[in-house]
């Protein structure tokens, strides 16, 4: 046959060519098929590689893991440390303990009074707006089992008991379309239970378990002298501390909130039964009580808050007590208290405005008035701080006219002045005066008040603009040591000056010794004025 070498086959060699051509032919199907399988694998880990880098190349930042050594790669936002001045509000069941006759309930017996009937997140938010705050939100979760949210994990939260609707949800609606930045502080803790009893009747009725928490180990009432209440708690059980992360989850999830703001839920090293028992992050004792939640879980909250925000594509602040956590991750806070001195990193201080310190609304209170608000505010922005200012409703949902007079002139204030505040960053020198602040560090803000006067001043700064900020109302002469040229300001460094709210040139001298100003006759400010110094570039 034309074509073909060799011979013909017989019909024993045809049969053996046939089996070798059957067996070369599965062969050659296996190769096809392994090829093919080659083909597919290739084309498929090459879309892979395509989809890793492109979603590698749309992200900022890696995903954060539940380590300490990933989480410290946060950076706290500087949207946060240019606000400066922020409300959250106090309120809770505790809220309803202080209405007259409630004193002796406890908290099972005042959810029926807790209606928050007169609550209208718009009007709460057009108060914070108004009063010159640049992020506000509420307590979210406080002192109990129950949440100031609308909860799929209990019942226990605001919609399905007390208020009857999302508290937390309509005030970030409203907050957020002012341009305000969100908060939200957690400030849960089995210790409460402390300030009950293990004789509380709602302890043995299976709704109000999650309320109030196992009952503690030792004898506690409400008679317990404070100081011995600690060691006496029970430390928190397993199922407790997961409770904990599953709602501080949904929080975040649910809400996703600019700010968390921590109290005692992370570790409490501040509380008072350890005063004097550390100093400056050192353990000076030997009987050392913690109790608050495991570094695992809260490693686990914080990852899940970071990873969020990098899944909304926003820049999240966290908030802590000052050693509750390793270094280096959030921003700390000073709870009801002040500095004396410039920090070098951005803290926050959350000060209570009532006065002395209650953090929820009473009848007949106190608080601190404006002029003292806007001297601790300008105090604080001088020394690299951040004031968070407790301002708490009434039980019915509203705010005493009182308080949103003094919140008022804050704001009427910052509007002149805002510029010396929002977006600066502390000088070199925060600033001189004869003021001593009574007390210093954690809960130093209690009966005695700090106190200014004009012969105080403060200093911020913005680019080539440096602010001089007296803590009073001077007449005529104004000096002002520290801004002379033997010291910051060299000789020819003052362009020009002027006074916020006012159109009259200021007259100066610039000596070695000191910046003497005069007061022009047309300021008629009642609070802290700011002497605007433009510098040389």
């Amino acid at each position: 046959m034309a074509g073909i070498r060799g011979k013909i086959p017989t019909n024993q060699s045809g049969e053996l060519y046939s089996r070798k051509m059957a067996k070369y032919g599965q062969n050659l199907n296996v190769m096809i098929k392994n090829t093919s399988i080659i083909i597919l694998l290739f084309l498929s880990l090459s879309c892979t590689q395509n989809a890793a880098k492109k979603e590698t190349e749309n992200e900022d930042f890696p995903l954060y893991t539940p380590t300490w050594t990933s989480l410290q790669r946060h950076q706290t936002p500087q949207w946060l440390k240019d606000a400066k001045f922020g409300i959250y509000t106090h309120f809770s069941l505790e809220s309803m303990q202080f209405k007259e006759g409630n004193g002796n309930k406890y908290k099972h017996e005042l959810i029926d009074e807790f209606t928050f009937e007169n609550f209208d997140a718009k009007k709460w938010a057009e108060l914070f707006e108004r009063s010159g705050a640049k992020f506000a939100g509420p307590v979210a979760w406080h002192g109990s089992g129950m949440v100031h949210w609308d909860s799929d994990i209990t019942k226990l939260d605001v919609v399905d008991i007390g208020p009857k609707q999302d508290v937390t949800g309509l005030l970030k609606k409203e907050i957020t379309k002012r341009n305000m930045k969100f908060l939200m502080s957690f400030h849960p803790g089995y210790w409460y239970n402390a300030l009950l009893d293990n004789e509380n009747p709602g302890r043995e009725m299976p709704e109000f378990q999650e309320l109030y928490g196992p009952a503690h180990d030792q004898a506690i009432t409400r008679f317990t002298p404070w100081k011995d209440h600690v060691e006496k708690q029970s430390k928190y059980s397993a199922s407790y501390r997961n409770l904990w992360l599953k709602k501080m989850k949904e929080a975040v999830n649910k809400y996703s909130p600019d700010i968390s703001w921590t109290d005692v839920s992370f570790g409490g090293t501040v509380w008072s039964h350890n005063v004097g028992k550390f100093k400056n992050g050192k353990a000076i004792s030997d009987s050392l009580y913690f109790n608050g939640f495991d570094e695992r879980r809260q490693r686990l909250y914080l990852s899940h808050f970071f990873n969020n925000a990098l899944k909304h594509n926003k820049e999240v602040a966290f908030v802590y007590k000052e050693h509750d956590i390793s270094p280096g991750i959030g921003m700390r806070n000073f709870e009801n208290g002040l500095i004396d001195k410039l920090a070098y990193d951005t803290w926050m201080t959350d000060i209570d405005i009532c006065h002395p310190v209650s953090w929820w609304y009473k009848p007949n209170m106190d608080i601190k008035k404006a002029d003292l608000l806007i001297d601790m505010l300008v105090d604080v922005t001088s020394k690299n701080r951040i004031l968070l200012l407790n301002v708490p409703p009434k039980p019915d949902g509203t705010f005493a006219q009182f308080i949103k007079d003094e919140l008022y002139q804050v704001g009427d204030w910052l509007k002149l002045n805002g510029e010396a505040i929002y977006g600066t960053m502390p000088w070199s020198i925060y600033g001189e005066g004869p003021s001593i602040l009574p007390q210093t560090g954690h809960y130093s803000e209690k009966k005695d008040n700090a106190s200014y006067n004009e012969l105080d001043f403060r200093f911020t700064q913005k680019d080539n603009l440096l602010y001089a900020i007296c803590l009073g109302i001077p007449k005529g002469e104004v000096v002002i040591h520290s801004l002379g040229s033997n010291a910051r300001l060299y000789p020819g460094d003052i362009l020009s000056i002027e006074l916020l709210g006012s159109d009259a040139a200021i007259q100066y001298e610039h000596n070695p010794y000191d910046l003497t100003l005069q007061m022009p006759d047309d300021y008629h400010g009642n609070f802290a004025c700011v002497f605007k110094i433009h510098r040389k570039p």
